[in-house]
């Protein structure tokens, strides 16, 4: 980029001589010639990027957690389990991606394989964003919403994850396959008793039982793989109601 030619400066008498009234034209030279005179600071281009970088994920983060605050769960409701590697004092380069392509992928690798782990024992189904950024030890994580991006999208080329909205906040982990819940369930419905169910009253009147906290959508399905399975039969399919058949 060419420098700016700097205007010649008047003669003394000539500029002595202007009457003092005429400011519109001598403020305008003397502003110009200010800036031209002003040393430039000129911050090295890769500074200024992972500034940006790092102020974008912050605000990602903050929006996040007010767009999820109403969904976001009581402190104490997951259990924390440290990672093979540790903590981000033992294993500080596990807690930021890295730059290296290669190793990015078998840095994804290990942080997915720990989130179906976590998700089974904390019996999660459906992880937010929120519950991400702010849980730990992903919280502890320097670049969170990027992370999550990278771990989800390698559950979901495994086939054991699915995006549940289109704003990528909502991840759906099958930690154990629905197939697995219609046995459960039919186990469970035998060994108790219950023999006509429907989604609904799993959902109310089970809440203590492991799939009860399967989301809505995919407790109609395995009644339907209940069907299937000649485990039962249909009295309203509309309301996901079935009878076990003994």
């Amino acid at each position: 980029m060419g420098m700016k030619e700097k205007k010649r400066e008047k003669p003394r008498e000539e500029v002595s001589q202007e009457p003092e009234g005429s400011e519109s034209v001598k403020t305008g030279q003397r502003e110009e010639t200010t800036s031209l005179a002003e040393p430039q600071s000129h911050s090295p281009e890769v500074v200024v990027e992972d500034v940006k970088a790092a102020t974008s994920e912050a605000i990602q983060e903050i929006e996040v957690l007010t767009d999820e605050a109403e969904v976001e769960e009581p402190a104490d409701a997951f259990i924390a389990v440290t990672p093979a590697w540790g903590g981000p004092e033992e294993s500080e380069w596990m807690y930021g991606i890295p730059p290296r392509e290669e190793d990015k992928v078998l840095w994804a690798e290990e942080w997915s394989d720990y989130l179906l782990q976590w998700a089974e024992q904390n019996e999660v189904h459906v992880l937010s964003l929120a519950v991400f950024i702010s849980k730990p030890p992903f919280k502890d994580l320097r670049n969170k919403v990027d992370s999550f991006k990278m771990i989800a999208r390698v559950l979901i080329d495994k086939e054991v994850a699915e995006w549940g909205d289109r704003r990528k906040r909502q991840l759906r982990i099958y930690w154990k396959p629905l197939e697995d819940w219609a046995d459960i369930i039919y186990d469970w419905s035998l060994k108790t008793g219950k023999l006509r169910l429907d989604v609904k009253s799993i959902l109310i009147q089970e809440a203590k039982e492991s799939f009860a906290k399967l989301p809505e959508n995919d407790l109609y399905i395995v009644m339907a793989l209940m069907i299937e399975k000649g485990y039962a039969e249909w009295i309203d399919k509309k309301k996901g109601a079935i009878l076990i058949s003994t």
